[in-house]
């Protein structure tokens, strides 16, 4: 009968354990589920925060733009003025140049003249130069022809005296040839 006791009071003990590690299970489940929650807000706090910096920024970039705008009309303005100031000194620059170019020609035809002078005169002397040049020439290619016309010559006779043997040879050959 004690034994019975004692099982039952076991098993009830076994069951209050079971309750309490399921309760204790819920509560952990109850505070992950408002961790989660937590969390979950705290993004989407975030999420708004990062919203908000963004459209300041859109503004704080508009406001930049408009303040650059109005520099650049500034500028636009001031670069008007300069560039009518360029233009101004550009047509300066070539007036000068034109007087210079008009002076440079003036001082090369004239240097011209004096060079075709003396270029005629050169012109005179090297005729003379010339024309003892070629007569060299002349002389060095009748010196090359002769020598060639000598060294075909000795070819040729060269070339006559291989083609018959010696008579000694040919006759030996030939009494050889009517003794067979």
């Amino acid at each position: 009968h004690r034994d019975k006791k004692r099982d039952k009071e076991k098993v009830k003990e076994k069951e209050k354990a079971k309750e309490k590690e399921k309760e204790r299970d819920r509560d952990k489940e109850k505070e992950r589920d408002r961790d989660r929650d937590k969390e979950r807000e705290r993004e989407r706090n975030k999420e708004r925060n990062r919203d908000k910096d963004k459209e300041k920024d859109r503004g704080r970039e508009k406001e930049r733009n408009k303040d650059r705008e109005i520099v650049r009309d500034k500028d636009r303005d001031g670069d008007k003025e300069k560039d009518k100031d360029r233009e101004k000194d550009k047509d300066k620059e070539k007036e000068k140049d034109r007087e210079e170019v008009d002076q440079n020609k003036e001082k090369d035809d004239v240097e011209k003249e004096g060079e075709k002078d003396r270029e005629k005169i050169k012109d005179k002397e090297g005729d003379k130069d010339k024309e003892k040049d070629r007569d060299k020439e002349k002389e060095k290619d009748e010196d090359k022809e002769k020598e060639r016309e000598k060294e075909r010559d000795d070819k040729k006779k060269k070339e006559k005296r291989s083609r018959t043997p010696p008579r000694s040879y040919s006759s030996s050959r030939r009494s050889r040839s009517s003794s067979r």
